[in-house]
């Protein structure tokens, strides 16, 4: 698939940082002047900015384990591969499923993101749902903590629950 973007011939893969998106997020509570509130759709986007925060967290882990340091197109191709690999639906019935295999901080972070995705439903499709800047303040500040705490368990650990929800089994 091409986007019409000229690709240089290798170029190491980054992922979308999990960080700048916890603090647009954070960003999207500021009030925008002359309001005092900020808009309700705002409050919708840093809600759902939180899931994908703790998402791309996650998919940049896998790969990180699984393909490890790039180090040349092959290596580079194969670590996109894992970090786009990630089905939303998979992520959320292979990590439930193996919750208790896991140590108390990937516990925290498989159900911060089960969490995250439905409140994201809720603020992407349901237009009778209402937040508060406060409910989305603290779905960004359990994100960060989540994240943080996930990103220190054991590499074995981490690509242990990527093999989980990439891998399926037979």
């Amino acid at each position: 698939m091409t986007t019409g973007v000229a690709q240089p011939p290798f170029q190491l893969p980054a992922p979308i940082s999990w960080s700048e998106l916890i603090a647009a997020g954070r960003a999207n509570l500021v009030p925008q002047p002359p309001a005092t509130q900020p808009a309700p759709a705002a409050i919708r986007r840093a809600i759902s900015t939180a899931y994908y925060a703790a998402f791309h967290a996650f998919t940049a882990s896998n790969a990180d384990v699984l393909a490890g340091p790039v180090y040349d197109s092959l290596t580079a191709d194969a670590w996109i591969r894992i970090y786009r690999g990630l089905n939303h639906n998979q992520v959320r019935s292979q990590l439930q499923q193996n919750r208790s295999r896991f140590s108390a901080n990937v516990q925290v972070f498989v159900d911060l993101l089960r969490d995250l995705q439905n409140e994201r439903h809720n603020a992407d499709y349901d237009p009778r749902a209402t937040f508060t800047t406060q409910t989305a303040a603290t779905w960004l500040n359990k994100a960060d903590d989540a994240i943080t705490n996930f990103l220190q368990a054991s590499q074995s650990e981490r690509a242990a629950v990527a093999i989980f929800t990439l891998v399926r089994t037979r």
